[in-house]
């Protein structure tokens, strides 16, 4: 197994399990984003820590770019943690919402990076959008 696919199981299985704990907690307000997203910050600065601040700071457009970035993480948990903890099932909202980011950043990738558009690319954005569909609430 190459490194790429044990990161995307520690992405599965912690972006998948957060909005599940999150729902468990009860807890349904700005103050519990604020909470989640603080607590995220621990992880990451631990890892810089353990880097010993060797990585190259970013440039100005580079920062721009992240605290934009940051702008919208921030808005979109707010919104995403709001589904989480909402009236619908978990088991259809959640998927949903992770399923429509995903097509975002898909359709996004190929606009803005002008990645290859392929037949099997297209397909499983279609089999997403099917996806979505039918895990709609009725």
């Amino acid at each position: 197994m190459s490194v790429e696919w044990f990161w995307i199981a520690v992405v599965a299985v912690c972006w998948g399990g957060y909005p599940l704990i999150t729902r468990a907690s009860g807890y349904e307000s700005a103050l519990g984003t604020l909470v989640v997203g603080l607590i995220a910050v621990v992880p990451v600065l631990a890892i810089v820590a353990l880097e010993g601040g060797g990585a190259a700071r970013p440039t100005p457009a580079q920062l721009g770019a992240l605290a934009f970035a940051g702008l919208l993480q921030g808005v979109g948990l707010f919104a995403f943690l709001r589904v989480a903890g909402g009236g619908l099932e978990a088991s259809a909202a959640i998927p949903i919402s992770d399923v429509a980011m995903l097509v975002v950043t898909a359709l996004g990738a190929i606009v803005f990076f002008q990645e290859a558009v392929t037949a099997q690319k297209l397909a499983g954005l279609a089999l997403m959008v099917i996806g979505i569909a039918l895990l709609r609430p009725s």
